[in-house]
């Protein structure tokens, strides 16, 4: 009992001192808004390393890291452009610019490996390589996406709100009150009762926010029918992320993917639910606001 209450104690010292700064590279707007750039491109970057090294089996069968980390720091970049660099909002986004570049690095890896001694491993290399680009890289830069919306600051701090505390609600609830298990292959110590906490605060984090938002910036972001909707999808989608790291974990024989953050592990740790829920929030927002 006392090493769960002095990891919690190490949980909320490290969140007290990194979320106000992780907030305010995300609001300032500031020096062409460059800050955003710089949350999106640490944050992947340390999660792609993670994976990486976790991914990492032999001489033989590991992923191209210097590829890797290459390609983050273009994808960010096009994002950044895109959304702040004066070639039209992200309202106007074509994505045919994306998915070239994303083809041009493909193509760039496979013609790398095409020519890397020795051959064997290669399949390994290639998919472990594209996939960290692909889920990791991809899928958290619409961070920047949804920054240049309008309210898109409101829309990120609602995102990070309600997986943050979707997330906190699960471990706690979990702690103190699980009794029924999952068994999910992933993390079969995960327990329902952890999972209905995450649920319950998650819708009722998105409902204050929105309550929040209107009062002080006298725009309302949601309806209340649509902030419950969003509050138990946004809790699905961050349970399935910190499930698919929990898998690549488990194949990987760690508990941790790295140690950079005390008391929560890994970059990779804090930020698995909302790579996944980031792209689909801002396809979402998208979506609605063409409907």
């Amino acid at each position: 009992m006392k090493d769960v209450k002095k990891a919690t104690i190490t949980r909320i010292i490290s969140a007290a001192i990194g979320l106000p700064i992780y907030v305010l590279f995300l609001y300032t707007d500031k020096f062409f808004k460059i800050p955003t750039l710089l949350v999106s491109l640490v944050i992947t970057v340390v999660c792609l390393l993670e994976y990486y090294q976790i991914a990492h089996k032999s001489d033989l069968e590991k992923p191209h890291i210097g590829f890797g980390v290459i390609s983050a720091i273009a994808l960010n970049v096009l994002m950044y452009l895109y959304a702040f660099g004066g070639w039209g909002y992200v309202r106007m986004f074509d994505a045919r610019a994306l998915l070239f570049l994303t083809t041009i690095l493909i193509v760039a890896l496979l013609v790398y490996r095409l020519f890397a001694k020795p051959l064997t491993g290669g399949i390994y290399s290639l998919a472990v390589t594209a996939f960290g680009i692909l889920y990791i890289v991809l899928f958290f830069s619409h961070t920047i996406l949804i920054r240049a919306l309008p309210h898109g600051f409101q829309y990120l701090i609602v995102l990070n709100a309600v997986i943050m505390i979707n997330d906190a609600a699960a471990y706690f609830g979990g702690i103190s009150l699980g009794k029924h298990k999952t068994n999910f292959p992933a993390s079969p110590n995960k327990s329902y009762e952890g999972y209905a906490f995450g649920l319950i605060f998650s819708v009722i984090t998105m409902l204050v926010c929105n309550k929040i938002i209107i009062y002080t910036n006298a725009v309302s972001l949601f309806t209340w029918e649509e902030a419950i909707v969003l509050g138990i999808a946004l809790s699905i989608i961050g349970h399935l992320g910190d499930l698919i790291e929990s898998a690549i974990k488990r194949d990987g024989a760690i508990k941790d993917s790295g140690s950079i953050i005390p008391g929560h592990g890994g970059m990779w740790d804090v930020f698995d639910a909302l790579i996944l829920a980031t792209p689909i929030f801002y396809y979402y927002l998208i979506n609605r606001n063409l409907m």
